[in-house]
């Protein structure tokens, strides 16, 4: 249900989230030493690793969270790289240069690849705005009025802490979560100056080209060719599974982890081929700005880089050559190098991030609940789904499963890369077990960082496939253009042969695009517009609805204080008040686990106002004097609360508006 504002707006978000991108990572890598497309890609990255660290560590120090003081910790972060820099070249403790990609390309292969990362950002733009939302619709799905309601607050008040944000819901001392995601969002909002629907959809609108520009990134560091790398963009921007169907669910920090996790083998390879203060300091980052971003991300991201150590050790115990390491060193030494070379690494990075550490720790013995999903799908079904990049969707997406084929068919070519199929096995094979055998409890226990869940095991597993969908993909380009380089009217003219490789890798990419229909852009939006409904649209109502909308902002007009709450149903759309107006809800998410206990005895009895203390005692303490009803569930068939039902005709209440969908009500004694 869309929200009041203008193009220019929007634009003007969509712009901001991408200078906020750009700029504080930008300068923290380039200070320490990152160039080319080791700097473009894991720019977005130390974006959010120094809001990451701004917000905890500012709220520590009692000072606000705001573009200003960001800025003082972008400048503080960059000294720091730079100085580490700085001072291990004076020193002669390193020699830039041994971290760079093996392999060079020509300028035009630069150009190509930036003109298909430049394709896939405005595939996932064209995917979002279709998605029958509109650019100003508020998402529906269960956990983005929590995402809406944490940027509001951070915003508003300054308060970057790691618990600060979950007060709207959970008051009045928080609950723990990474807030990275929110931390920048807050920037675009305060900075664009527009609605927070607006600023969700900008920061949502290019994810899908920020895993084409992470996979870019990743294959351009190990060595891999241009054409790979481009193939592979387009690969990320058209596969569900990747980056679209987290969103279709609502999971919009998780999404973000899984499109920054390759991120993490770029930074690791720069420093396993040279390990030094600078390229140490970057993988430290990287490691934080994955956990900011999403607990997960960091467990996931070891998990999909392992294999490429497994690689590197399994070469170094045969004696074959390896980046950084000196012809003749025995295998055991490498090993035992590698290992100790990343102790200090893991301790500054740990220090870094001790309150997100702290914070887990402590969140995890908490009492917050945890269910199990215990999926139980068949084994058949399972690898069917994972093949053919799609859960949320009916259709499969047949073309990504024929370049996958391929690419795994000719896994012996990837070279250097080939631990990406360990990687694969290993997240499939984690996926099938959470989809087909959810319910035991082993299994249970070694998905929990993923909360059991199917969907975001099959995000994991999208990156590993979409990498060797795309190799498969510039493997028929090669193919091609041999067979092209054969043909005798080729022969014949001198000039065709050296412009072979870019018309045989633009005929592929077109030819891709017209099978896959413009790379899945129209199914792929049909994913995405679960986040804008909820489920199927005509299946399901949208929770925030315009009625439920229009009766917000009429009590924007009704004067209502700061350190006022207003009474509602946790399950309706009214849970996005704060997110909409900035006037507090009692109940400020759909999460019915671990409620305040005032919010969750006037959920149950406010309707005994007049015969029961403990609800007026309830009422003054969270200093209500409106309730707010909606009528639209984010849980199909749910009814409303027992002390919230039927409200109409109480002698303590006063009906003040009304309308299909909404009514305000004003406590009279």
């Amino acid at each position: 249900m869309p929200t009041p504002d203008t193009f220019w707006s929007y634009f003007g978000a969509t712009l901001t989230y991408l200078a906020v991108l750009a700029v504080p990572g930008g300068l923290v890598g380039r200070a320490a030493g990152l160039r080319g497309w080791a700097l473009a890609g894991l720019a977005p990255l130390l974006s959010y690793t120094v809001t990451g660290l701004a917000g905890p560590w500012l709220a520590l120090a009692g000072v606000s969270y705001n573009p200003l003081t960001v800025a003082g910790v972008t400048a503080v972060l960059a000294g720091i790289g730079f100085g580490l820099r700085k001072l291990g070249q004076a020193r002669g403790w390193i020699k830039p240069g041994a971290e760079e990609p093996p392999t060079k390309w020509h300028p035009r292969a630069h150009y190509a690849v930036a003109a298909c990362v430049a394709l896939a950002v405005g595939i996932s733009i064209l995917v979002v705005l279709s998605a029958r939302g509109g650019t100003t619709a508020v998402f529906q799905r269960w956990d983005t009025v929590f995402h809406a309601n944490g940027i509001r607050y951070i915003a508003e008040t300054g308060d970057g802490s790691l618990t600060g944000m979950g007060t709207v819901n959970w008051y009045p001392d928080g609950s723990f979560y990474p807030n990275a995601y929110h931390l920048v969002g807050s920037l675009v909002y305060s900075i664009s100056g527009t609605t927070i629907p607006v600023t969700l959809n900008a920061i949502t609108m290019p994810v899908a080209g920020v895993f084409a520009l992470s996979m870019v990134a990743l294959i351009r560091q190990l060595g891999g060719r241009a054409v790979f790398a481009g193939c592979t963009a387009l690969v990320a921007a058209a596969a569900t599974t990747g980056a679209y169907e987290s969103v279709s669910s609502g999971l919009l920090p998780f999404a973000l982890g899984i499109v920054l996790t390759p991120l993490a083998v770029v930074a690791l390879a720069r420093f396993l081929a040279r390990p030094g203060f600078d390229t140490g300091y970057v993988l430290a980052l990287t490691a934080v700005g994955l956990l900011a971003a999403h607990s997960s991300a960091l467990f996931g991201a070891l998990l999909f880089a392992f294999p490429l150590v497994v690689q590197r050790w399994y070469r170094a115990l045969r004696h074959k050559p390896l980046d950084g390491v000196p012809e003749g060193r025995g295998g055991w030494r490498v090993i035992g190098g590698d290992v100790v070379k990343m102790v200090p690494v893991m301790v500054g990075s740990g220090l870094l991030a001790a309150p997100h550490i702290l914070g887990a720790l402590k969140f995890t013995s908490g009492s917050y609940p945890y269910y199990a999903w215990g999926s139980d799908l068949p084994v058949v079904k399972s690898l069917g789904l994972l093949v053919t990049f799609r859960q949320v969707l009916s259709a499969p997406q047949v073309w990504l499963t024929v370049l996958l084929v391929i690419g795994v068919l000719s896994l012996f070519r990837l070279g250097r890369m080939r631990w990406v199929g360990l990687s694969a096995i290993g997240f499939s094979a984690l996926f099938v077990l959470v989809a087909s055998f959810g319910a035991e409890p082993w299994v249970i226990s070694l998905s929990r960082p993923w909360w059991n869940d199917r969907y975001r095991l099959m995000a994991l597993a999208a990156i590993p496939l979409c990498l060797l969908a795309g190799h498969g993909m510039a493997e028929l380009q090669r193919w091609f253009a041999k067979w092209a380089s054969g043909r005798s009217w080729v022969k014949s003219r001198p000039a065709l042969p050296a412009r072979l490789g870019l018309a045989t890798a633009v005929f592929i990419v077109a030819a891709s695009a017209v099978l896959t229909k413009g790379f899945y852009t129209e199914s792929n939006a049909h994913a995405v517009s679960f986040l804008y409904y909820n489920g199927p649209e005509g299946e399901v109502t949208p929770p925030v609805s315009a009625d439920e909308l229009a009766a917000m902002n009429e009590l924007t007009k009704m004067n209502i204080g700061p350190d006022e709450k207003v009474l509602n149903e946790r399950f309706d759309g009214t849970a996005w008040l704060y997110a909409i107006t900035g006037i507090h809800p009692v109940a400020g998410h759909y999460d019915p686990g671990v409620p305040p206990p005032d919010a969750k005895y006037l959920a149950l009895h406010f309707r005994d106002y007049d015969t029961d203390p403990e609800v007026r005692a309830a009422v003054r303490r969270l200093n209500i004097k409106h309730v707010l009803i909606g009528s639209t569930p984010i849980k199909i068939g749910e009814p409303p609360a027992p002390g919230l039902r039927d409200l109409d005709g109480l002698g303590f209440l006063r009906k003040d508006f009304s309308n299909a969908g909404a009514s305000i009500y004003t406590l009279t004694r």
